[in-house]
């Protein structure tokens, strides 16, 4: 890590606090969703902690991800795919390697390549207009596997509606849609996300599969304060500035920029370079627990104005306040901290 850099830090305590809560409250094994990088948190890191915490069954969204797990060379772990792996080879190579199939296509095509179904999830779509079977498909995709005696490692779906009603009625299809098939035709049954899972929904599931809630993370308008932050990011101020000496702060004139009642400006070592957008402009953080906007974003540096109260090498935490920085991006936190990318190394504290 680089002088005056920028850092995630994960707090190994609450992401397994958090997943034995979860774990303890379904009474059901869990799948952890560790897409897109854990959600930015770093997927070597959080792995690393569930696997200690006793997870030993885990979800990526892409062929790419499924790989990059593969190299951490952890042993007695299942991974499963939900989108559609071109590489076959790699479910005959890894035994613990299983994928979703999302169409009727991938069905007959699965059935030609002579994969083993012992390694498939049979994905249902009930109105997601994402992956999977729609409800008038059912009666064809059990012609099929009936036709060919076909048993599947898994059945899920998911709850993607913000309503708990929505998400009941989408529970009770999908028990049904498995009932009409076989039961018997499906080791597993999953069918949670992270709102769902912690609503108490998932009847008829075998397993939890949940992401952003092992995190600490929770979508808005879902409590619990049972689920514990995992995740800060923040660095020193490396540089301060009178508003005297300047012409520009940054790339823009210091004229164009609201100062309000400022007259000094420091520098960050994070930008846009880091996944750090310029969407981020005029977002409030926090030094010394007060609040600053910061007003400039550039690819490696970003500009916060301050008062006399900082110094040199104080700590600036961004994204302290969840539910502030939803509201200013219009997006959810999961959305902006998946957007972080390698440059910001991610530091495991207990």
């Amino acid at each position: 890590m680089g002088k005056d850099n920028f850092k995630v830090e994960l707090c190994k305590n609450s992401i397994i606090h958090n997943f034995n809560y979860i774990k303890q409250s379904a009474n059901k094994d869990i799948i952890s969703v560790v897409k897109a990088n854990a959600y930015g948190h770093g997927l070597k890191e959080v792995v690393n902690i569930l696997v200690e915490a006793g997870c030993r069954y885990f979800a990526v969204a892409r062929e790419s991800e499924a790989i990059e797990l593969l190299s951490l060379n952890i042993k007695n772990i299942k991974i499963v795919v939900f989108e559609t792996i071109e590489d076959l080879s790699l479910l005959k190579k890894h035994p613990n390697l299983e994928m979703c199939i999302n169409s009727l296509s991938e069905l007959e095509d699965m059935l030609f390549q002579n994969i083993s179904f012992s390694q498939l999830h049979l994905k249902f779509d009930f109105g997601f207009a994402r992956n999977g079977f729609t409800e008038n498909e059912i009666s064809r995709i059990k012609s099929i596997i009936l036709k060919n005696n076909i048993h599947f490692k898994g059945a899920m779906t998911h709850f993607f509606s913000s309503t708990f009603k929505e998400m009941i009625d989408i529970q009770k299809k999908f028990i049904e849609s498995i009932n009409f098939i076989g039961r018997n035709r499906f080791q597993i049954i999953h069918s949670q996300n992270s709102a769902a899972s912690i609503s108490g929904l998932g009847e008829g599931s075998t397993h939890i599969r949940c992401g952003i809630s092992l995190l600490g993370m929770l979508d808005s308008g879902i409590e619990n304060h049972n689920i514990k932050r995992s995740w800060s990011l923040s660095g020193p101020i490396y540089n301060i500035k009178e508003f005297s000496d300047l012409d520009f702060i940054g790339y823009k004139r210091k004229e164009d920029i609201d100062t309000q009642s400022f007259s000094r400006v420091a520098k960050i070592k994070i930008g846009y370079g880091d996944g750090f957008s310029k969407r981020n402009t005029n977002l409030l953080c926090h030094i010394n627990e007060k609040e600053f906007p910061i007003v400039h974003i550039s690819m490696d540096t970003s500009f916060v104005l301050i008062d006399n109260s900082v110094q040199l090498g104080d700590k600036l935490e961004i994204y302290r306040d969840f539910s502030k920085c939803n509201a200013l991006l219009n997006m959810e936190h999961y959305e902006y901290t998946t957007l972080l990318n390698n440059r910001i190394p991610r530091i495991i504290i207990e």
